[in-house]
């Protein structure tokens, strides 16, 4: 039951989005949740850390225990409620195989990611090396190319014809990445796959509320 359920989350957050997206596609709409400042430190807040020691989001509790970790917390969620909703781990070994498969190497991709938006967000614009930042820049497209080879192949999500756990762990992160600036331009099946998602409910529902009509403050990918 999704009274059963409560999530701390944060507008934003790939992380949240990943979870908020899982619990959308296993029909566990309308679940008990509160929205977090940052800029008001409320993830350090009692509430917060009576359930995630290291105050971080998405901290989602199911009836008195907490699973904080997003990919944690799909698992346990498609475990939980396998016959409910989209299965996100399908049955047959080879095409759980290949989800799997997609879903961590997808970290290849945070990695990439994270190595240019840190970078930028953290440093000085005096302090930032233009050629780190270009070998940077590169290497992350050379990681996208990757992805956009997988999804011209399967035609549809990341591991197969059919949405799955690698789509509820990837996409967050994809959007995240457009959101502040990254053209899919040169990436066509990502471009297609990204125009896919976000007409799907799941995704819909979960968008982070101050994306909506806006334009991200800082462009990373320029």
């Amino acid at each position: 039951m999704a009274s059963d359920l409560f999530l701390f989350w944060a507008s934003g957050s790939p992380p949240c989005i990943r979870l908020m997206m899982a619990l959308e596609e296993k029909g566990l709409s309308g679940y008990p949740n509160k929205l977090i400042s940052f800029d008001k430190q409320e993830h350090k807040g009692e509430d917060v850390l009576k359930w995630n020691p290291r105050g971080q989001v998405p901290t989602f509790v199911h009836k008195d225990h907490a699973i904080n970790e997003s990919f944690a917390a799909c698992d346990y969620l498609e475990a939980i409620y396998k016959n409910q909703g989209t299965r996100l781990l399908p049955d047959d070994a080879v095409e759980l195989g290949n989800v799997l498969q997609r879903k961590y190497e997808f970290l290849n991709l945070d990695k990439k990611g994270s190595e240019v938006v840190y970078y930028v967000f953290r440093a000085k614009p005096e302090e930032i090396d233009q050629e780190v930042l270009k070998k940077r820049i590169e290497d992350f497209h050379a990681e996208l190319k990757l992805w956009d080879g997988y999804l011209g192949k399967t035609g549809a999500y990341v591991a197969g014809k059919e949405l799955s756990m690698a789509d509820i762990a990837f996409f967050p992160n994809l959007a995240f990445y457009v959101r502040i600036g990254l053209d899919l331009g040169k990436f066509p099946n990502l471009a297609k796959y990204y125009d896919l998602m976000v007409k799907r409910p799941s995704v819909e529902k979960s968008w982070p509320p101050h994306w909506k009509g806006t334009e991200a403050p800082k462009k990373v990918f320029q």
